[in-house]
């Protein structure tokens, strides 16, 4: 792993990582609290952000998964202070069901959970202790468990970062929502969730800017909206009784529009459900609770230049493609940090060519398990970089390659990837050859 080294806002940081895992712990009648915010930490540091929330995320949710009444608190003090650096504690305490004392020193051993009773009743692989303690000692620091059987746990762990100033934060993408107020004007969007007050801010936010919307509680409501009324754009939750948002959205692919936008609301910040849903067939993926500014951005977006590309027949009958590409996905995780993009796509044009020629290579040796293989290593990328015309293609020759059949398909379906790729990487070449970094 590699440490990022860039000014950050640790209070933004802690408060983000909490209110990402509030929902969890209000679903169990738990507080969740940040009862000691020292006044003297630096407003910003230098350092992993990233890597400092994943810790965060583990903690806090271990926190809340572990505990069944009463709190789960985060505190964070500064422990040893100079002019160019701050060594800072953070803890994470709850009130749940503890630890003896002898499981506690092989907490950190990977797959280690206490008895088979734990896991039977809480599930999970006993990872993320390992992991946080590996981030943590990566960034140069130790983490520390104090628990009792009955009485909660406590976890804190202490970093050195240098200090930073205003000028040390990454610059954001600015979008500019102020100079039109009519920008969704007559925009006719579905926003689907089952929490009210979810609802309400979505609308409350799409209303100021001319949105039409209309509200549904769960999948099955708004595919009955659907197929009564025209709708632009559908913000769906994932979690929702009687159906869900995967399982709308396969509906109404299948059945309602293999084109509508179609933007995944979830609670989850776990890695890999963005992938989720866009191999479910959603456009785009939105983290709650989310800015005013990120979602004008993703809806504009998706309401003009980036609507759903898939596949469709033009007048004369032949099937046309979308665009090539559409680094939306990309772009939402970034953030507004265009070196990522820029590296994200560079890592594409670098290593998937030669991807697709030793998968061609397996097929040529009639290796089809090996071939289905490399398809799936070549997957995340072709949806990660928006390729709709690839999307199906690769999975076809992945499901091709694990279960031997309509072997006499895959020529075809080899030709287009080369084809399609070679074109895709040519227009991303021409984008990005003056942003082109080491």
């Amino acid at each position: 792993l590699n440490l990022e080294s860039i000014g950050f806002e640790p209070k933004a940081l802690i408060s983000r990582a909490m209110q990402v895992l509030r929902h969890k712990a209000e679903e169990k009648g738990l507080s969740i609290t940040d009862s000691t915010c020292d006044t003297e930490l630096s407003p910003v540091l230098i350092g992993d952000p990233y890597r400092l929330n994943q810790v965060l995320l583990n903690l806090i949710s271990n926190a809340i998964k572990f505990t069944e009444k009463g709190c789960v608190d985060l505190s964070c003090s500064v422990v040893k202070d100079t002019t160019v650096m701050q060594t800072i504690l953070i803890e994470v305490k709850d009130t749940g069901i503890g630890m003896d004392e002898l499981f506690v020193n092989n907490l950190f051993e990977k797959f280690a959970q206490e008895d088979v009773s734990v896991t039977r009743q809480y599930g999970g692989t006993g990872l993320g202790m390992s992991i946080s303690k590996d981030l943590v000692e990566l960034m140069g620091g130790e983490i520390i468990v104090r628990s009792k059987k009955g009485t909660g746990t406590s976890v804190s762990f202490k970093v050195e970062f240098a200090k930073g100033r205003t000028d040390d934060l990454p610059s954001k993408a600015t979008f500019s929502i102020n100079i039109n107020k009519n920008m969704l004007a007559n925009k006719k969007i579905l926003v689907v969730d089952d929490n009210k007050m979810n609802r309400l801010v979505a609308k409350t936010i799409l209303h100021n800017y001319g949105a039409i919307t209309t509200e549904a509680v769960n999948g099955r409501e708004a595919i009955d909206l659907l197929q009564q009324y025209e709708i632009d754009l559908v913000l769906m939750d994932i979690q929702m009784p009687v159906m869900g948002g995967m399982e709308a959205t396969k509906i109404i692919r299948d059945e309602i529009s293999g084109s509508l936008p179609i933007i995944a609301l979830t609670a989850n910040a776990i890695k890999g459900d963005n992938e989720k849903c866009i191999d479910g067939g959603m456009n785009a993926y939105l983290s709650k609770p989310f800015k005013e500014e990120d979602l004008l951005k993703m809806v504009s977006f998706w309401l003009e230049e980036g609507k759903a590309s898939p596949a469709t027949k033009d007048v004369n009958g032949e099937v046309s493609q979308g665009k090539l590409y559409d680094l939306s996905t990309i772009r939402t995780i970034s953030r507004g940090n265009e070196i990522f993009v820029v590296k994200m796509v560079n890592m594409f044009i670098e290593h998937t060519p030669a991807q697709v020629v030793e998968m061609e290579a397996k097929y040529h040796d009639g290796d089809y398990k090996g071939m289905g293989a490399i398809a799936h290593k070549i997957k995340p990328g072709i949806d990660n970089m928006g390729i709709v015309s690839l999307k199906e293609t690769i999975r076809a020759i992945e499901r091709i390659g694990k279960d031997g059949m309509d072997i006499d398909l895959v020529p075809d379906l080899l030709q287009k990837v080369s084809k399609d790729l070679g074109q895709v990487i040519d227009a991303l070449k021409v984008e990005f050859e003056v942003m082109a970094i080491e």
